[in-house]
C-alpha cells in the first residue's frame, strides 16, 4: 500500500488584502508541521502543491524542516488541478446577483461587510460562505464564468487518479493544497454525498493531515484532520 498525505495549507491572511499570503501564525504551522515529518523520519517520493502561493509556501516551510533532517523531499511539483474552488470570488464578483435571487443570503452578506473583530468577522464569513456554497454544490444556476461544483470535483478526481497511477508501490506522498480538493478526496475515499462532504469539510484546520492509503482503485482513508504537530488547541485555526 501506497500513503497519500493531504496538506491544508496554514493559516492565511483573512481580511488582509491579500488573503494568498501565510499569516506568521500560519508560517509557523507549517515549519512545526516539517519538524514533526523530520521527528518521525518520515521520507517522501513525491511532492505535489495546488498554484496558489499559500499552498507552495506551506509546502516550502515545511520541506526546509524535512531536509535539514537528511530525509527524502524531492522538488515540489505545482498541479492547477489542486487549486481551490471559486465560491468566494461568487461572492466577491456576483454578490448582487446572488442576494437577487437568493434574498436570505443579504443579511448574512451585510453582516459579514460589518466591522468587528476578527473572530466576529470570520464567523460571519463562514455563514455567508456556507450559505452560499450549498447552493452552488446544489447545482444552482451561477454565472457561467464561475466553475461548477461537478467541474471541481471532477478535475480534482482527475489529478488524484493519475498521482496514485504514477506512484511506485509503497510510496510516500505529499499535497499541499486547500480544503475543497481535501474535502473531494475525503468524498472519494468513503463515498457520502455532496453536501455531506461540503460539511464535513468546513471542519478542516489550517496545516492539518488527512492520509489515504492506496493501492490500484483502493483508496482508504486513515486519518482526517489531523494536528499531531500542533499540540496545543490555541494553534487551531480556520482562517
Amino acid at each position: 500500500m501506497s500513503r497519500l498525505v493531504i496538506v491544508r495549507h496554514g493559516q492565511a491572511s483573512f481580511l488582509s488584502d491579500d488573503y494568498d499570503v501565510l499569516s506568521p501564525h500560519g508560517e509557523t504551522q507549517a515549519l512545526k508541521l516539517g519538524e514533526y515529518w523530520a521527528a518521525i523520519g518520515l521520507n517522501f517520493d513525491a511532492i505535489y502543491t495546488g498554484p496558489r502561493i499559500r499552498q507552495q509556501r506551506t509546502a516550502e516551510l515545511a520541506g526546509r524542516a524535512v531536509r535539514r533532517a537528511d530525509l527524502a523531499w524531492p522538488e515540489p511539483t505545482a498541479l492547477p488541478a489542486w487549486d481551490e474552488h471559486q465560491v468566494d470570488r461568487l461572492m466577491l464578483d456576483h454578490g448582487p446577483a446572488i442576494v437577487e435571487r437568493y434574498p436570505e443570503i443579504g443579511p448574512l452578506l451585510e453582516a459579514a461587510q460589518a466591522e468587528g473583530t476578527h473572530h466576529e468577522r470570520a464567523r460571519r464569513f463562514q455563514r455567508v460562505f456556507e450559505a452560499t456554497a450549498e447552493r452552488w454544490v446544489a447545482g444552482d444556476d451561477f454565472p457561467a464564468q464561475v466553475e461548477t461544483w461537478i467541474a471541481f470535483r471532477q478535475r480534482v478526481i482527475d489529478s488524484l487518479t493519475e498521482i496514485m497511477r504514477s506512484a511506485a508501490r509503497g510510496s510516500t506522498i505529499a499535497v499541499f493544497t486547500s480544503v475543497g480538493p481535501v474535502t473531494v478526496a475525503l468524498q472519494r475515499a468513503v463515498g457520502c454525498d455532496d453536501l455531506t462532504a461540503l460539511a464535513t469539510g468546513w471542519r478542516v484546520w489550517n496545516c492539518s493531515l488527512t492520509e489515504f492509503a492506496f493501492s490500484g482503485d483502493r483508496f482508504t482513508l486513515d486519518r482526517f484532520n489531523a494536528l499531531p504537530h500542533l499540540p496545543n488547541p490555541g494553534e487551531w485555526t480556520y482562517r
